[in-house]
């Protein structure tokens, strides 16, 4: 599996760019060739269900404004979905709430009703997870953010999945469940407390607005008339917070067991995101992106501010 990342600057606004940055991170290690991007749009049938169920929600709000344009991306939407259902034998309602991130990472057998969902999932094949009509719940489901479902889990009613839980292969979940908690049987208990699963969803999900770099740039207050050289000196430190912010990047994804050249590949990924820039292979060195020199040099280059 890949290492963590968070590259997607607006998972709100744009849920399906995530969905496709986690499908490379983990998917493809991270590399975005030609051969990974064909595989991925063309031969991943784990993709096609999201990208499926992606469209099917912007074809509804689309059709929603313009009731006669957005008729053939509704009609595309309906038969799209309804060849997902019988070839895929996968099935995600159009009314679930999602949040960004979302792996299938096997579509087999996953039907999935109007719930909600929070960012950054992962599920299994023959997972079920809608509403139970035993005892006259109609309720469904909410799951938090962070969840990992195992395969043939099972999760009905009016139940609330904490962040980070981890339901077990062939749980049957009918019961609030904790946040960070371990969850197995059927019925479903918890087997553990503070259960970290990051080694199994291996992406993050982060939004501007919770880190500092989103808040960074709003304070850098225009000096008001002061004395001398101050105006001068206002490009070199912006120049100086793309380098930063490059180098503090780069220094998250290092891991001191992991493959250098990959980390590079991803800092590289993230250079060409963030700076709208085009790196050679030549350029994308683990001891040239390490030093703010060699960032400065690899963004000048490259035709990114630097």
């Amino acid at each position: 599996m890949g290492d963590m990342r968070d590259r997607v600057e607006d998972p709100d606004l744009r849920p399906f760019r995530t969905d496709v940055d986690k499908y490379y991170t983990i998917a493809a290690e991270g590399r975005r060739g030609p051969a990974q991007r064909l595989r991925l749009w063309f031969w991943n049938a784990d993709f096609r269900v999201v990208a499926c169920y992606r469209f099917d929600r912007a074809a509804r709000r689309y059709q929603a404004e313009h009731r006669v344009a957005g008729l053939p991306a509704r009609v595309f939407a309906a038969v799209w979905r309804r060849r997902v259902m019988n070839v895929h034998h996968a099935d995600i309602d159009h009314r679930a709430e999602i949040g960004p991130g979302l792996f299938l990472m096997h579509h087999t057998g996953v039907f999935i009703g109007p719930v909600t969902i929070g960012d950054n999932c992962v599920l299994h094949h023959n997972v079920t997870i809608g509403q139970r009509v035993a005892s006259g719940d109609h309720g469904v489901p909410r799951l938090g953010d962070d969840v990992w479902i195992g395969p043939g889990a099972t999760i009905t009613g009016d139940v609330t999945i904490g962040d980070g839980a981890t339901i077990s292969a062939g749980s049957v979940v009918s019961r609030d469940v904790p946040p960070r908690s371990l969850v197995a049987g059927n019925p479903g208990r918890v087997i553990a407390s503070d259960y970290d699963n990051s080694s199994m969803l291996n992406y993050r999900v982060r939004r501007p607005a919770r880190t500092p770099e989103a808040v960074a740039p709003e304070p850098v207050p225009e000096p008001v008339p002061e004395p001398g050289p101050e105006p001068d000196d206002t490009p070199a430190r912006a120049d100086d917070a793309h380098v930063d912010r490059a180098l503090a990047e780069y220094a998250r994804l290092r891991d001191p067991h992991g493959d250098r050249h990959l980390e590079a590949v991803k800092a590289a990924i993230f250079l060409e995101d963030v700076f709208h820039v085009v790196l050679r292979e030549e350029q994308i060195d683990p001891d040239l992106l390490g030093t703010a020199e060699g960032m400065r040099a690899v963004l000048a280059q490259a035709g990114g501010t630097a």
